[in-house]
């Protein structure tokens, strides 16, 4: 239509003053032009009608799986001694509430969302401070904490909760046999989710440098506010070395009676002392009574803190 506006509108201008020849021509030339326009308005209006494919909604990362993940429900013996389930009013549970709210204050500093509990040998009391530290940290909010279970060789952390039989776990992500929601499991009772150390691998070692171990913390890190690491002693394997470039902070445990100061000199010395947040020196005699010391070091102070043994 537009066209045979501007027909009529030039064929008038040119009606007072221009010649008859030129205004048919103007005039015939516009209409094949409406002409060309109708045919192309049809031949598409016989093309089939295309659907258009609907826009998946993003989705939200607290709308994973892991907030439908399998609960488990822990079998709890005394030797579990995990006191901040099983005894939250009681003095041992409130000193993991200090040892709670000190890396809080510390993250206000510095990056720390990954921490890894070690040891310099086994028998320690790690695998013990490791979950209390963890449950304590998934108290207040969903999908606040998980525990991993670092320790591919001796897994300790499924017997603790006193769960029967092989769960499906870390090295069954590392090896591509799972996915990662698979193997994340809520603990019935408390707001901790776990992950178990799964199928002892023929080598430890070589699965955790596949890769994927760095891709499964970078992805656990967009749920958790914090990830707690029970990894193998330091010495004499290199197992935990591994966790420890990829964490944000060491904890590391030692028990008197246990580690002899030679080894546990030697641990300081292969340790980054950036990383390490502190020493939890478990069963620590004093006045006829067992403690824990936990002292917490900075590039300027050094806070300390006492309370009850966490038995081994």
């Amino acid at each position: 239509m537009s066209y045979i506006f501007e027909a009529l509108q030039r064929a008038e201008a040119e009606r007072s003053g221009g010649s008859l020849a030129k205004t048919i021509d103007s005039v015939a030339d516009l209409l094949q032009k409406v002409e060309e326009e109708i045919d192309l308005k049809q031949s598409l209006s016989e093309l089939p009608s295309a659907k258009m494919a609907p826009v998946a909604k993003p989705e939200s990362p607290r709308e994973d799986s892991f907030a439908s993940a399998k609960v488990l429900l822990p079998a709890l013996t005394a030797d579990s001694r995990l006191v901040c389930l099983t005894d939250q009013g009681g003095l041992a549970a409130e000193k993991f509430r200090v040892l709670g709210l000190k890396l809080r204050h510390m993250r206000e500093r510095r990056k720390l969302k990954r921490i890894v509990i070690t040891s310099s040998i086994p028998e320690e009391g790690k695998s013990v401070i490791a979950t209390n530290l963890a449950l304590n940290q998934s108290r207040s909010k969903v999908l606040s904490a998980v525990l991993i279970d670092g320790d591919l060789r001796r897994p300790q952390l499924g017997r603790r909760f006193g769960f029967n039989g092989n769960l499906a776990g870390l090295s069954e992500v590392l090896r591509g046999e799972r996915q990662l929601s698979e193997v994340v499991y809520k603990l019935k009772g408390s707001g901790l989710f776990f992950i178990p150390a799964g199928v002892t691998p023929e080598n430890p070692i070589e699965v955790m440098q596949s890769g994927r171990l760095q891709q499964l913390l970078e992805r656990l890190e967009t749920f958790f506010d914090w990830i707690i690491i029970d990894t193998p002693p330091i010495r004499p394997l290199a197992d935990t070395a591994v966790w420890m470039k990829l964490a944000d902070g060491v904890l590391l445990v030692t028990r008197e009676g246990v580690c002899e100061k030679k080894q546990l000199e030697r641990t300081v010395e292969v340790i980054d002392r950036s990383t390490v947040l502190g020493v939890v020196v478990n069963s620590c005699s004093s006045n006829e009574q067992k403690y824990y010391y936990a002292r917490y070091s900075s590039a300027t102070n050094v806070e300390e803190s006492s309370s009850p043994a966490a038995e081994n």
